[in-house]
């Protein structure tokens, strides 16, 4: 286990807004919506067109695990492992299959116990603007992808303030006397969390360290990508 895991912990955390309830929350109920038909039609045809059976699966930041326990049931062949740092996620996971496990790891640093070449697919959703620098994720991922396997990777990225502002104030004035500093405090900070790469910053990183991009997709009004990397 990484000695810096207690200070990812609580980065976390305040990524989070201090509420860590409230984020299992709402990850947990905006799930289904995020993994509709069309996104597994996309991962069979994409993340997993170089999977066999047997081949391992991780999630990187599985939070309660919903993805560990659905890849676990559609490859039921494959031993399917979960990471995550946060207790208040490791501490509300779903019932998983026998052919699943999560364990708590540091994305900021993985020390899982997983055999280099063993797997075939990776996913990082919601990680990477999360980490203070994800390199070692990325290098982790690469180590343990088979080659050929490939790692599915989906942010928020670069927008312009002009476009996080007028998402954030939707009903309230960004100069209205009724806006707080608090909140403006909370806004600004949370646009530089959310703001941290451009798409092409993410493929840099990605490319220098190996991958190969085999697909790339910017949705939301491009404040989201989703990308696929082939080891």
């Amino acid at each position: 286990m990484s000695v810096s895991i207690e200070k990812t912990q609580q980065q976390i955390l305040k990524h989070h807004g201090g509420n860590g309830s409230q984020a299992r929350q709402a990850i947990s109920n905006s799930y289904d919506r995020r993994h509709d038909d069309d996104f597994w039609q996309f991962w069979e045809a994409t993340v997993a067109a170089n999977h066999q059976t047997g081949d391992g699966i991780v999630d990187m930041g599985a939070g309660i695990g919903q993805f560990v326990r659905d890849c676990a049931l559609r490859y039921p062949d494959s031993a399917v492992i979960g990471l995550e740092a946060a207790p208040y996620m490791l501490e509300h996971t779903v019932e998983l299959p026998n052919n699943a496990r999560i364990v708590q790891d540091d994305l900021n640093l993985p020390q899982a116990d997983i055999a280099p070449g063993s797997v075939s697919m990776v996913m990082a959703n919601m990680v990477v603007h999360e980490l203070t620098q994800p390199i070692k994720m990325f290098k982790a991922a690469y180590d343990w992808l088979k080659p050929g396997g490939r790692l599915c990777v989906v942010d928020v990225v670069r927008q312009p303030l002009k476009d996080y502002l007028e998402h954030r104030y939707t009903e309230t004035q960004v100069w209205g006397d009724d806006t707080v500093v608090a909140d403006l405090e909370d806004a600004f900070e949370h646009f530089q969390e959310h703001n941290r790469y451009h798409p092409d910053d993410i493929v840099y990183m990605l490319e220098l360290g190996g991958f190969k991009l085999a697909d790339r997709l910017s949705y939301r009004n491009d404040r989201f990508v989703r990308l696929v990397v082939e080891k």
